[in-house]
């Protein structure tokens, strides 16, 4: 078998959303109106959850369980008094429309997840922004509904429940929430805080090769000990879809030093983690040190070279 040390290094994946951040369509030049008048105006953006947790019960006991790469972009359509939510991540997908009538003050919900999970339903918002519905489901049993609060903690987190009842009013026990927190627009982060989303990108264990790929320049020159020098995104494709044979790791890649030089940034950075081979062999850990050279290109960095050494970090 042939792995090594500095070979498990480059098992990088990509965290990143699916969908893209915007929803396009013509508003005749009433974006801004459209948007600063709507009665659902602050759930306008992208979310995710808070911390990946999310607490159910479907008629067992009550668990918290974690659902990463959840993503929900809201958009204004082309009035004031509607939002389309799309929500992409772990399945199932699905997408909400809200509607406002401004006389009756009242919301009309609309909402269809995977094949079976079709929502009507009927409620109201307050000045604040918060939101409280009164939804039937296809799939539920009948004559049951469920009642959606969501309230906002900040401008930029809000907590949704829904709690089951039957035909009497009273709750039945099945019930999900979770907190949801704005996502920031990555090119608007500070230059420390968008290394370190790339970092806690690099430490996930989740993404095929493909999407791994997204995080690196075209012309990406990626060395790693003991092998070929990579040249480009096609020779990266091929070592790291090789690496993935071996094994996988768990790992941290920490800052050590960055230093700009107008539209390039160098990082030097450390890596800590354990391998773990796919022949059951024992796993091991691993130190190692690194260089990184940003590109960024419309503010968004992408790795252009990575220099990685196999000695021990030392103790700064």
């Amino acid at each position: 078998m042939k792995y090594s040390v500095t070979a498990l290094i480059f098992l990088f994946v990509f965290n990143s959303f699916c969908q893209k951040g915007k929803i396009e369509f013509e508003t005749n030049g009433k974006h801004e109106v459209n948007s600063s008048e709507n009665p659902f105006r602050n759930f306008i953006g992208e979310w995710t959850l808070k911390d990946d947790k999310w607490t159910q019960n479907w008629g067992g006991a009550t668990e918290t369980i974690t659902i990463p790469q959840h993503h929900t972009i809201s958009s204004p359509v082309n009035t004031k008094n509607s939002l389309l939510s799309i929500i992409d991540g772990p399945e199932p997908n699905g997408h909400i429309f809200w509607s406002y009538n401004p006389v009756t003050k009242e919301v009309r919900h609309l909402s269809n997840f995977g094949e079976l999970r079709a929502g009507v339903g009927e409620g109201s918002v307050s000045e604040k922004g918060d939101v409280k519905l009164k939804i039937s489901f296809e799939g539920e049993p009948k004559d049951t509904y469920r009642i959606y609060d969501y309230k906002w903690l900040t401008k930029d987190s809000y907590h949704m429940t829904s709690i089951q009842y039957s035909l009497d009013n009273s709750p039945t026990g099945l019930f999900y929430e979770g907190t949801f927190v704005r996502l920031v627009k990555y090119e608007s982060m500070p230059l420390r805080m968008q290394i370190e989303k790339i970092l806690a990108v690099l430490d996930s264990n989740a993404l095929t090769v493909e999407e791994q790929l997204e995080v690196y320049d075209d012309a990406v020159v990626h060395m790693a000990p003991g092998s070929q020098v990579n040249f480009g995104k096609g020779a990266l494709r091929v070592y790291l879809n090789e690496q993935r044979q071996y094994g996988s790791a768990e790992m941290q890649h920490k800052i050590v030093e960055i230093e700009t030089y107008e539209d390039v940034v160098l990082m030097r950075g450390e890596v800590t983690g354990t391998f773990y081979p796919k022949d059951g062999t024992r796993p091991f850990e691993f130190k190692t040190k690194n260089l990184f050279v940003f590109d960024s290109k419309e503010g968004v960095l992408k790795i252009k070279k990575i220099i990685y050494n196999t000695s021990p970090p030392n103790n700064e």
